[in-house]
């Protein structure tokens, strides 16, 4: 190819790329992509605010749009609604959005797999609270527009989706899997779908029931691979029981560690100012986000030194000022405290156009 060609061809893309870092959008069910300021008032209809003037969308009007990093999909379950796209593939895996009214009659809170054109909604509260096998799968079973509705559970959902003889199913079975980690059994079951060579190496068959894949760092800063019991939702009142891979069993008050890992979730205890928190890592990134498993308080940071507390104070904006165009977006749509997730991996996914 003509190299004067291959120059156009990278300045379009990396215009192009630019331009979507510095805009939300909507995409309305005729393909048409909308620019401007995306507001939204309910899961159900959403505004965007273009120099032409402010326009409406419900629902059953848009495929889809942006607001930051998050992508909030049209998805009918009772009626067409606005969900977050945590992750996309042959099997999907959405949240409800935070503007979805909690106080209406029997509300419950849920999140939703899809696989081949059918949903399953999870009970959040009951799988936390890690209910039965059987729980909830003889629920509703009810007709959403041509996608087939199911009601279950987690371990129920995965195996209408995998089928019994799955090797991922039966590790979930065992009890290898929780609730906790969904996205990551999402992952697994995308790879399980599509290419079984990499997700034998990305598992261990070999694991005892109700033991998880992980590690311990000690305060000696010994890194000891192994397995952790499990108990349903980690707490901070659990013991860390952990065998490491020659078989030596151990028991640790978290506490007594620099960090473990359960799976893909990582727990470290880190000091800030001059108290020890005790964290579990939500984003991995350029900037990282951790959340005080006690007080339920998020940090930021880029060093590992020095963590920032994400509150009404704002003081942790001056992280994203060495991309211009990240921190004037975050600044121009007033993202709002529950998006912050999104302002975090729309940094670290953003170009590397710093100051």
């Amino acid at each position: 190819m003509n190299k004067g060609l291959i120059k156009i061809i990278a300045l379009i893309f990396g215009l192009f790329s630019t331009f979507c870092f510095s805009q939300d959008y909507l995409v309305t069910n005729e393909n048409d992509t909308i620019y401007g300021k995306v507001e939204w008032k309910t899961n159900i209809t959403v505004y965007v605010k273009t120099k032409d003037g402010k326009k409406k969308f419900k629902a059953n009007q848009a495929k889809f749009f942006k607001r930051g990093d998050f992508k909030f999909s049209s998805i009918k379950t009772s009626i067409p609604e606005f969900l977050l796209e945590v992750k996309k593939g042959k099997v999907s895996y959405y949240k409800e959005s935070h503007l979805k009214s909690r106080f209406t009659l029997n509300y419950v809170r849920q999140v939703f797999l899809e696989y081949n054109d059918k949903i399953y909604p999870i009970n959040v509260d009951t799988n936390i609270k890690g209910s039965g096998f059987i729980s909830n799968i003889f629920g509703n079973i009810q007709g959403a527009g041509q996608l087939g509705f199911y009601s279950s559970n987690f371990k129920w959902s995965f195996y209408q989706i995998l089928g019994k003889e799955n090797t991922l199913y039966q590790l979930i079975k065992n009890n290898n899997y929780t609730f906790e980690d969904i996205e990551l059994l999402v992952d697994l079951a995308n790879i399980s779908i599509e290419n079984k060579s990499d997700f034998e190496k990305r598992i261990d068959t070999t694991l005892k029931s109700g033991y998880a894949k992980g590690y311990v760092i000690k305060k000696e800063k010994d890194t000891i691979f192994g397995s952790i019991k499990m108990n349903r939702r980690f707490v901070l009142s659990d013991k860390v029981n952990f065998i490491s891979k020659s078989g030596t069993e151990s028991s640790y008050e978290p506490k007594e560690l620099i960090e473990f890992k359960i799976n893909d979730r990582t727990y470290k205890n880190v000091q800030i100012k001059n108290k020890i928190k005790h964290l579990v890592q939500i984003i991995e990134g350029e900037i990282s986000m951790y959340r005080d498993l006690k007080k339920r308080q998020s940090y930021l940071t880029k060093d590992f030194k020095e963590f920032i507390a994400v509150d009404k104070k704002e003081k942790y904006l001056k992280l994203f000022k060495d991309k211009p165009k990240i921190y004037k977006r975050i600044i121009d749509n007033e993202y709002k405290y529950f998006e912050f997730r999104s302002v975090v991996k729309l940094y670290n996914n953003a170009p590397q156009h710093r100051i």
